[in-house]
């Protein structure tokens, strides 16, 4: 709950509206994406990117995967991905595995992919894995702030069982 707390006064204090969305418990982008009947490419997904000298919050539509040679030419560092223990290191007020919708709440340096311009809304991980936090996209610049942005995802291979 602490984590839910720490956005919504982030997104008071900039002024920017929002709704909460509760949805049924989900452990994927794309279940989380079914549970609240919202479209995979309107949810905002958080990668957690470790670096030699940091580490960095991707924020990419939950539909498309990052293209890390993409990203290091866009932004000029070479990162790969952290695992899962290092996400609950870093935000240790949420929920297990779960990155964030605003990692700058936290004070974490992120970039984010134009690609989450081209919907009406986007849908953020709330800190848990049952609640998300819905925004008009006009509004997302600010409340991403100065992070860096760019192009460096690609749709996300479906592998057929």
């Amino acid at each position: 709950m602490k984590a839910l707390h720490r956005m919504e006064r982030f997104l008071d204090e900039h002024m920017i509206p929002f709704d909460l969305v509760a949805h049924p418990h989900s452990q994927t982008s794309a279940e989380t994406a079914r549970a609240a009947g919202v479209a995979l490419d309107r949810v905002a997904k958080g990668v957690l990117l470790d670096s030699m000298d940091c580490q960095m919050v991707a924020m990419i539509p939950a539909d498309q995967e990052i293209q890390l040679g993409k990203l290091r030419q866009d932004v000029g560092v070479e990162f790969s991905l952290a695992d899962e223990a290092s996400v609950n290191r870093l935000f240790p007020e949420c929920e297990p595995g779960v990155v964030p919708g605003l990692p700058n709440a936290w004070g974490v340096e992120m970039v984010w992919d134009d690609a989450l311009m081209a919907q009406p809304d986007i849908y953020l991980e709330a800190g848990d894995h049952e609640r998300l936090l819905h925004i008009e996209t006009r509004f997302l610049r600010e409340a991403f702030g100065d992070a860096p942005h760019c192009h460096f995802t690609q749709p996300r291979m479906s592998h057929v069982a």
